[in-house]
């Protein structure tokens, strides 16, 4: 982990930098410097009364968790600062953690070739999304699909503008796309008339039996059959019971759409083996990163179709958003290694959930 700035030749030593930073007694340069309290002790004090709330009482709905301290830590780092819009060299999908973290390496790729993304200043943010990236992909990777096949987007800002990021690269506005209806478990974004997809495309819910109060894939087969849906979307808000990844798969070539697979909920799950994995099934998979993984506040898309990486980088960035905060990167592959890490002796080798 070494040849980065802090070990290159500098004029600016550290103490020459504390110096150049430091403000003179009696000088007004109308900067905010010092504590949040010192500053602004009212939203302090709202701070304090947070925590101390989210300390007694435990409200969860099921898009919320607790992070770790952390989290939070590396949200406020600098790279807050910064603006990352584009993406890191597409070469780096294919290099190993060590390879990512090889400083000395990539900082002498980046004044060579430079990067993909729309202004300097971004050599770190590069290493740090590249690394998020592949600890995704390591993460979900299946026997069929293993890491260097995988095609990962971490960029969304959460699930909503994920699937958005999805429709836009699969779909035409007025497609017609099938999903969960919402009062059976679904979730706005797969076809509430309230919410943008409902709005923009044509919406065809599937449900439950009410006898077994599980999916019907029969019912959802004949539905499919007799509007011809562009895309379906699996995955829920409030359905506890296990997908059937394959008929769902089944269905969707039979009619010939698009497989989403919208985990966000159960990410967790299957990051520690529990849960079935839709990766390699359906054609695209989208997840959060705040709910059972316990990470900041973001998203990740997972493709193994080579073909429509293009269509689902540029539906992300810059299609979707001007530009993307970029200090939701660092915790999100620091929470994915922390589970890659964290093996169980009863999962067969597979990392076990954390809290």
């Amino acid at each position: 982990m070494t040849g980065g700035y802090d070990t290159l030749p500098t004029l600016l030593n550290a103490e020459k930098v504390s110096l150049l930073m430091t403000v003179q007694s009696g000088v007004r340069d109308y900067l905010f410097r010092g504590a949040l309290a010192d500053i602004d002790p009212d939203v302090s004090e709202l701070v304090r009364h947070e925590t101390a709330r989210q300390a007694r009482y435990l409200i969860l709905i099921p898009s919320e968790s607790t992070v770790p301290l952390a989290v939070r830590e590396t949200l406020s780092s600098a790279f807050h600062n910064i603006y990352a819009e584009g993406y890191p060299l597409e070469a780096s999908r294919q290099l190993t953690e060590a390879e990512i973290l090889d400083y000395g390496a990539r900082l002498t790729e980046y004044r060579r070739t430079s990067d993909e993304r729309y202004y300097k200043g971004t050599e770190y943010a590069d290493i740090v999304e590249a690394l998020a990236r592949r600890r995704a992909a390591e993460l979900f990777a299946t026997a069929q699909y293993g890491p260097d096949k995988l095609y990962v987007n971490v960029q969304p800002l959460s699930g909503a503008p994920a699937n958005n990021a999805v429709y836009s690269a699969l779909l035409a506005v007025g497609d017609t796309v099938m999903g969960m209806d919402l009062i059976q478990g679904g979730h706005l974004t797969h076809g509430s008339p309230v919410n943008r997809s409902g709005k923009q495309y044509k919406i065809v819910s599937y449900g439950i039996d009410p006898a077994t109060e599980q999916i019907d894939y029969d019912a959802m087969r004949a539905l499919a059959l007799e509007h011809r849906p562009k895309m379906i979307i699996g995955g829920y808000s409030s359905y506890p019971h296990v997908p059937d990844w394959a008929r769902y798969r089944a269905i969707a070539d039979e009619v010939g759409a698009f497989l989403l697979a919208d985990v966000a909920h159960v990410a967790g799950l299957i990051a520690a083996g529990v849960y079935p994995n839709p990766v390699g099934i359906a054609d695209v998979v989208s997840f959060t990163t705040h709910k059972t993984l316990g990470g900041p506040r973001g998203a990740v898309i997972i493709t193994h179709k080579r073909r429509w990486r293009p269509r689902s980088t540029a539906a992300c960035s810059p299609a979707n958003r001007a530009a993307r905060i970029s200090t939701r990167w660092p915790r999100s592959p620091s929470r994915s290694r922390s589970r890659i890490l964290n093996r169980s002796p009863r999962s067969s080798g597979r990392p076990s959930v954390m809290p």
